[in-house]
């Protein structure tokens, strides 16, 4: 009883308070303008946000992007959407699927034949967005900031992913560390290369040399044939005398490893491992038939005129392409002039036809990206490879 008298008197009070309130017409509710926040201004542009995560019990600090900068006109809480936009970051819309920013535009003045000026970060000033999907039937699309944002989530790339996980990881204890590259040395099969190159990684960056022979690890390295990572780890632990780079680079050529031989020493080098030239490794790179990775050693040591790079580019060309062959053609044709005889358009056709995706970026870069294995195992022996419009990188 007490409990529904005291309901009873509650919306009776309730009820008092309302009658007391001035009616308000539709005409004057019509007339009545939005309320604006108090750092917001007349101009501003709302757009979808998210909140920022940070790591609990880290201190609020203004944000020091310099993506977006927070300017009067911007609020904070709207321009930040957890991401940032910038040019070239993948993005997904959910009508257009995925695709990735080409350029953010502001307004062209009424009258104006100026092309739009173009802006690098996203703002209230923002006008519109020239999207590229990977969809062959929207490709580019020019939207309007104010609709295309909410609509729009950044996806980001994996080492933005890697750096971040880095940055809000805790720095595990010594023994914990040792635990852990015993750990990586454990493992076998497949997993033993990859794991022996990650723990050389980690004596080295926590700096755990005391605690495991580093003579051991640059042994295992080369008894495994990983002789570009014995290499650089024979240099940061500084053990050259007792692996001389002449030896590691003699036990490369032995294994055919020319790329990783020729990388490894300067323009100016007259011996690669004491014995052989940098010409005499060309000469067994042709032979081998890398035609194309021998058009970048060329140019590097300057034998143009004992390896005709028009030669090199014509065996290069035979057959189908694959992405490191598209990329080196494209780069180097025009450094050796040869675009006269091999013009760019028909080294894309090719591309093309071998089943690597070509994207030309604003700047006029090209992103190449070779058919996934899933996508060639599906086809059938001898169909052709459906050419899309290729993504831009992470």
């Amino acid at each position: 009883p007490d409990a529904a008298a005291s309901a009873a008197a509650s919306a009776r009070s309730r009820g008092s308070r309302e009658s007391r309130r001035p009616s308000v017409g539709a005409q004057e509710r019509a007339e009545k303008k939005p309320r604006l926040s108090a750092n917001s201004s007349a101009g501003s542009t709302p757009m979808s946000v998210s909140p920022v995560i940070r790591p609990a019990g880290a201190p609020s600090v203004p944000s020091s992007s310099a993506l977006i900068p927070l300017d009067a006109e911007v609020q904070p809480a709207t321009a930040m959407r957890g991401h940032e936009f910038q040019v070239g970051r993948r993005v997904f819309h959910v009508h257009f699927g995925h695709g990735y920013i080409g350029a953010l535009e502001r307004q062209v003045p009424a009258g104006s034949t100026d092309p739009p000026e173009q802006e690098r970060v996203l703002t209230s000033r923002t006008h519109n967005m020239r999207m590229v999907f990977d969809s062959a039937k929207y490709k580019e699309l020019r939207l309007r900031a104010f609709y295309a944002v909410p609509k729009m989530v950044v996806i980001p790339s994996a080492s933005a992913l890697l750096r971040r996980k880095r940055q809000h990881s805790e720095v595990p204890p010594a023994n914990a560390r040792v635990a852990w590259v015993k750990e990586l040395l454990g493992r076998g099969g497949a997993e033993a290369g990859p794991g022996l190159r990650l723990a050389c990684e980690h004596v080295r960056r926590w700096s755990l040399e005391p605690a495991f022979d580093t003579c051991a690890l640059v042994r295992r390295l080369v008894e495994g044939k990983q002789f570009a990572a014995a290499l650089r780890f024979a240099r940061e632990f500084q053990l050259r005398r007792e692996f001389p780079t002449t030896t590691l680079l003699h036990a490369m050529l032995a294994q055919k490893r020319y790329d990783g031989a020729l990388k490894a020493c300067g323009a100016r080098c007259r011996s690669v491992d004491g014995e052989a030239g940098p010409g005499d490794v060309l000469r067994m790179m042709v032979r081998a038939g890398e035609h194309c990775v021998a058009l970048k050693y060329v140019h590097k040591f300057g034998q143009a005129a004992a390896f005709p790079p028009a030669q090199l580019v014509r065996a290069s060309l035979q057959g189908d392409l694959s992405v490191r062959t598209a990329a080196m053609l494209l780069k180097y044709v025009p450094l050796f002039e040869l675009s006269d005889a091999f013009p760019r358009e028909a080294i894309l056709e090719r591309a093309a036809a071998s089943g690597i995706l070509v994207h030309e970026l604003a700047g006029g870069k090209l992103v190449l990206k070779g058919r996934r294995r899933s996508d060639s195992a599906s086809l059938p022996p001898g169909a052709a490879v459906p050419v899309k419009v290729g993504s831009a990188p992470n």
